[in-house]
């Protein structure tokens, strides 16, 4: 279980021993683009969503948990509180693994989870003045910022 961390704002993270994917996948093989979709198409748990977003000062304070699921904060909190695991639907279940991936990207690129969530949150001249942060729960926004990352961690960027 991963450890808590307070923050100066009062939002609570929890230090990650496993990556963002890991989370969600929640010790299931996601080694292939196949079984990520098979894992998504049957859905997440809110649970495991909520635990990936934790990890994340950045994620948390953008209530990503209301973007990807399409719910108010009152209605997560009591879908949290059920007593069967509340599972997202799949495309639901494709922007999660898809701000899990883009975090997990950021932190392999830039070194650590801080430097990874200021350039998540920063306009980008590559992505015309656009926040990544902003881009990733669109299909095609993801693929651009998962592109761009590609581009820096290769060194072909402008």
């Amino acid at each position: 279980m991963p450890a808590v961390k307070s923050t100066e704002k009062g939002v609570k993270t929890k230090r990650a021993t496993r990556t963002p994917t890991e989370m969600l996948l929640h010790g299931r093989k996601g080694d292939t683009r196949m079984l990520i979709i098979r894992y998504t198409q049957e859905g997440f748990d809110l649970s495991d969503v909520r635990d990936m977003i934790s990890t994340s000062e950045l994620y948390m304070e953008h209530d990503l948990v209301q973007r990807i699921t399409g719910k108010s904060l009152r209605t997560v909190q009591r879908l949290a509180k059920e007593t069967e695991p509340v599972r997202l639907n799949r495309q639901q279940s494709t922007v999660a693994f898809q701000y899990a991936q883009v975090l997990e990207h950021a932190i392999n690129v830039f070194g650590s989870q801080p430097l990874a969530e200021d350039w998540l949150k920063k306009p980008c001249k590559f992505l015309e003045g656009h926040i990544p942060l902003e881009l990733i729960d669109n299909t095609l926004g993801f693929q651009v910022v998962e592109d761009y990352l590609s581009r820096i961690e290769h060194g072909v960027y402008q």
